[in-house]
């Protein structure tokens, strides 16, 4: 994936939100400098389920939400929820509000690129400032330095073996969709597949907050089951996914711990999540 794939990418996903689409392009435009990067539509967790933002930047911290005419019936909501994203990231939201009036708009838009530009000459100028490298970003060994994995930050990796190298296998080359750890006691690696096939049903359901793997051989079913239902086993999951542009990755969506009440050979496994952020030892 190239940066103007990636690009392309994230401004598809406004590409039926008319009001949304206008914002995002503006401000990417406007901000002219392909050292930043920005995320539509990025998932942020809150107490009860997730939000989407409309625009993130994370090397500042900064969520754009573009406030279309109906969010005029909904003030407590949009109150409640900026309050939640807050509380639970410590990050910055602007808002763009939607009327018929371009020019007010515009004036709002170019006032978040102006700040923008600020934030990045600030971190520049304190030498804080990490320019963004896809390449680097992909790279097993930029996760690796951070020291973490948080799915708030989104980690992808094009391949099974970047991922497993991330945390320490070392491979040269794999075929296989689970290994046990190296390097993380209890820990195993999970890349699953979420659609049916004529062996397995398995489904990440209530907001990425549970998995379901059902078998469907008959009579293995008991035998899966029963392998497993005691296991202590913590699983470090990196579903495989394609984007709307065609690309496999394979995205960290945290930690999963087998759910005991809710598992049985007729329903499969079910595995619930424990933590969203993973932490990498040096």
């Amino acid at each position: 994936m190239t940066e103007l794939d990636y690009i392309i990418k994230q401004i598809s996903k406004t590409n039926k939100k008319n009001f949304e689409n206008y914002v995002v392009t503006r401000i990417w435009h406007g901000i002219n400098q392909s050292d930043i990067k920005f995320t539509t539509q990025q998932y942020v967790n809150r107490p009860n389920g997730h939000a989407l933002t409309d625009m993130y930047f994370p090397q500042f911290s900064l969520h754009i939400e573009i406030d279309e005419p109906f969010h005029n019936k909904q003030k407590e909501l949009d109150i409640n929820r900026e309050t939640d994203i807050i509380e639970a990231t410590n990050h910055k939201i602007e808002r763009v509000q939607i009327t018929n009036d371009i020019n007010f708009i515009n004036e709002q838009v170019d006032k978040i690129i102006e700040n923008i530009k600020d934030f990045r000459l600030a971190k520049i100028n304190n030498d804080t400032f990490k320019p963004w490298d896809l390449e680097q970003e992909f790279n097993p060994n930029f996760h690796r330095e951070k020291g973490y994995l948080d799915i708030e930050e989104n980690p992808e990796f094009r391949t099974i073996l970047d991922a497993s190298n991330c945390l320490g296998q070392n491979y040269k080359g794999v075929q296989r969709a689970w290994f046990k750890s190296k390097v993380y006691e209890n820990h195993n690696l999970w890349f699953p597949k979420f659609y049916e096939n004529a062996d397995w049903d398995n489904k990440m359901v209530e907001d990425g907050k549970t998995i379901i793997e059902k078998c469907k051989i008959e009579g293995r079913k008991d035998n899966h089951y029963y392998d497993l239902i005691n296991s202590p086993i913590k699983r470090i999951v990196f579903p495989r996914s394609i984007d709307n542009l065609g690309f496999i990755l394979y995205k960290f969506k945290g930690i999963f711990v087998t759910d005991k009440e809710r598992s049985s050979p007729e329903n499969g496994m079910v595995y619930k999540r424990i933590d969203t952020r993973f932490e990498m030892k040096k």
